[in-house]
């Protein structure tokens, strides 16, 4: 099986930066009791299938990446690859995330290694909907 890449030079894979951003406004989302909830009304970054944010820093122990998939169903992960813990991006129209590093390791939407020097699946967070609010428990 042939995975495609993301389109990212060699420096932006030597330092794991990755294209997905953080939320633009910090008030569409909380993390509270073990669960982080996204205000969808504010959160424009989330709008079309292929889209994600980064969801990290105060108050959240460990980073998520949200993807609005190209399902068209919201998913959440632990975002780390799981070789050298570097940050993950969608991939659009191929139903998967890749590690922004050189190694590129390639995973499909339920957190299974596809291709790639990851030592195992992802950690896939349980996400909800009710209305315009995503729930996920972390």
């Amino acid at each position: 099986m042939t995975v495609k890449k993301l389109d990212r030079n060699f420096f932006q894979r030597l330092f794991g930066i990755c294209a997905t951003p953080k939320p633009l406004q910090e008030q569409s989302w909380k993390k509270e009791d073990g669960k982080i909830t996204i205000d969808l009304t504010m959160m424009s970054e989330l709008s079309s299938k292929g889209s994600a944010i980064r969801i990290e820093g105060e108050g959240v122990d460990i980073p998520v990446l949200v993807v609005h998939g190209d399902d068209g169903e919201y998913h959440a992960f632990e975002n780390r690859c799981t070789h050298g813990k570097r940050a993950l991006d969608p991939v659009p129209g191929t139903k998967t995330v890749q590690c922004c590093s050189i190694g590129t390791s390639t995973f499909n939407y339920d957190g299974a290694l596809v291709e790639g020097p990851g030592k195992g699946p992802l950690k896939v967070y349980e996400v909800s909907r009710m209305g315009e609010t995503l729930s996920i428990v972390v």
